[in-house]
């Protein structure tokens, strides 16, 4: 069983994507708050592998996060030992590009197909499972 970091800032979306990969067998965390960043959510959750949106906004609607530098923040802190899926709406070449820039190892686009989700993220912890 897997420790799964649910970086998502819709809570329906995050309680979904929840539900499935407890289904998956693995065991969620949706991240709380990331008001002060996301190195002490990482150290908290201990994840194996982070389901990270790109576009992250508070309750106010103001931006809380960058999908992307979260993804290097993640991969810095965690020595690179931590798989990133980028799970967003936001999926085209450029964005495609820059998050494999800033480390990410799969990206997967919204709405997607449940067993879509559940293969990317079992590809990305099998990766990591070989170092």
């Amino acid at each position: 069983m897997a420790k799964v970091l649910i970086v998502e800032d819709s809570q329906s979306q995050a309680m979904i994507i929840s539900e499935i990969v407890k289904s998956a067998g693995h065991e969620p965390t949706v991240a709380p708050n990331l008001q002060k960043g996301i190195a002490p959510v990482l150290k908290s959750a201990n994840p194996d592998v982070v389901l990270l949106d790109l576009i992250l906004l508070g309750p106010d609607g103001k931006t809380i996060g960058d999908g992307f530098q979260f993804c290097k923040e993640i991969k810095k802190l965690s020595n690179n030992t931590v798989g990133v899926v980028i799970v967003s709406s936001r999926v085209d070449e450029e964005s495609a590009q820059w998050a494999e820039l800033q480390g990410a190892d799969a990206m997967l686009q919204k709405p997607f197909v449940v067993e879509d989700l559940i293969e990317v993220m079992d590809e990305v912890l099998q990766k990591f499972k070989k170092r």
